[in-house]
């Protein structure tokens, strides 16, 4: 049951709208799950089929349950952009890291020259 609802969702990654019915189990109307994807950086699958019929079997009639559906996922959809840009890559944070460290050596360089010029200075007053 887990790899047929696997090879569904990558069906479904791959641009396929609704799974074959060649496949298929029993003949579904709605697709199997949907791939949300938001502004074209990520891409989160929510299984929109499952929460229709949840709905429907709860009562909830079926134009209902999708509107519903349709309505959580988009603020699912928003939420988690939302969440994503407030956190930072690993590689943008080893590039910052990078970035620091370099600006703190080439302080500590001219805080070292500077004190060097000073010493220097002061030995040749003292002469």
């Amino acid at each position: 049951m887990a790899a047929a609802v696997a090879c569904r969702r990558a069906a479904l990654l791959h641009g396929h709208q609704q799974w074959p019915q060649r496949w298929a189990a029993a003949p579904c109307p709605r697709s199997i799950s949907q791939l949300v994807k938001t502004n074209g950086r990520r891409a989160f699958l929510v299984d929109t089929l499952a929460l229709v019929r949840k709905l429907e079997s709860q009562g909830v009639p079926t134009k209902q349950a999708e509107a519903i559906t349709s309505a959580i996922t988009e603020v699912l959809n928003d939420s988690l952009e939302s969440i994503s840009e407030s956190f930072v890559s690993k590689a943008e944070m080893q590039k910052s890291e990078m970035l620091q460290e370099s600006n703190i050596s080439k302080f500590k360089s001219q805080v070292q020259s500077s004190q060097v010029l000073f010493e220097t200075k002061m030995l040749g007053r003292e002469d």
